[in-house]
């Protein structure tokens, strides 16, 4: 079952067609509702000259070091509001993140863990965004990896200006006074424990020969357990961009013997199995996340789809629907609830969802 049928190549292809044309129709382009990019950002993949890695070092374009950080309130993504007025004698962490960028994630995910290491501390961490036309994919992203962060939306990009951000991610640390104590341009491998230190010493925890010792210190040769996980599996992502599955099955491999009970690590495994035909040990991936967390979204996905793939329709059709329900972005849910109608026989019912699957990945682009 794995092919493409017919009728979803035509009706794909129709869709792809009338939405290109009735986008060149209003003169606005395919991608025209998503915010300009950043111009100043480099991609990550671009190899950087030298002249384009003195642009990229720690530092803002509009404020330096010790000076007031420009007031902001962005309204969150839960509908409340980030103030930097009511962070007034903290420590703040602010990050301003990309959508569907690989180190943004990951800057994501240990500046959060912040507030676990220094919970007692007066210390507050924050994110923003001005990719207001993902908050699907952030919410997603943020459910699965239970990060409980506010997310700011900077929509018009007001404190992105102000601030004069270079690249994405970038991370400054604010001093209780308002000040700008550290910044931190992208995410490289000694992120977290260069964001530790920075913390450590704007909280007085510190003085500046320690700092300086800390961050000139070698670190640990391995690693936490659950580092080492996450570069692995950071590396299994490129892999598998780049084409090459057996690496990047193997680095998932690697990545699971050191946090096995890492849900999102198991399911890239399972989509890698799915996408190489290996469907029931894909099926026995996603049961086991679900036995863990029986509501994750993409656990269900991943097990409806591989119910399909061995003709499990009915368990597949029941799932599915269920994913449907809990997935802001269920491109892919409906065209496998597509594919489940028409090998039933219903063809209207499957050419309907053939048409909402392709909507929702090209208004999704």
């Amino acid at each position: 079952m794995r092919q493409h049928t017919y009728i979803a190549s035509a009706v794909l292809g129709v869709v792809t067609a009338s939405m290109l044309v009735a986008a060149a129709g209003t003169g606005a382009s395919a991608v025209s509702a998503q915010p300009e990019a950043a111009p100043e950002s480099v991609p990550e993949s671009v190899p950087e000259t030298a002249p384009e890695q003195a642009e990229r070092s720690d530092h803002l374009r509009n404020v330096k070091i010790g000076e007031p950080v420009p007031a902001y309130r962005l309204p969150t993504t839960d509908g409340k509001f980030i103030d930097s007025g009511d962070a007034e004698g903290e420590v703040v962490v602010l990050v301003y993140l990309s959508a569907e960028q690989k180190s943004s994630e990951m800057a994501a995910v240990d500046s959060a863990a912040l507030m676990k290491t220094y919970r007692d501390q007066p210390l507050r961490v924050v994110h923003a965004t001005a990719d207001v036309v993902h908050k699907g994919y952030f919410d997603r992203f943020r459910a699965e990896n239970k990060i409980e962060v506010p997310l700011g939306l900077d929509a018009g990009r007001r404190l992105y200006g102000e601030l004069g951000l270079i690249v994405f991610p970038t991370t400054i640390i604010v001093d209780p006074e308002g000040r700008l104590a550290h910044v931190l341009s992208t995410r490289g491998p000694e992120y977290a424990r260069t964001l530790d230190a920075y913390v450590r010493h704007t909280l007085g925890q510190l003085d500046a020969s320690g700092l300086e010792e800390n961050l000139q210190s070698k670190p640990s040769q391995m690693g936490s357990p659950k580092s080492l996980a996450a570069r692995h599996r950071a590396a299994a992502r490129l892999l598998r961009e780049k084409g090459l599955i057996a690496d990047a099955r193997r680095e998932l491999g690697q990545a699971m013997e050191l946090d096995p009970d890492d849900a999102n690590i198991r399911l890239d495994l399972a989509d890698i199995n799915l996408q190489t035909g290996a469907d029931r040990e894909a099926l026995d991936l996603a049961r086991g996340v679900l036995d863990d967390l029986p509501e994750h979204r993409r656990a269900k996905e991943i097990f409806g789809i591989a119910c399909f793939e061995i003709d499990a329709i009915e368990e597949a059709q029941r799932v599915l629907t269920e994913a449907l329900v809990l997935n802001p972005e269920p491109g892919r849910v409906l065209y496998y609830l597509g594919r489940i109608a028409e090998t039933q026989g219903r063809t209207a019912e499957a050419m309907q969802r053939y048409r909402e699957a392709a909507e929702r990945v090209l208004l999704d682009r």
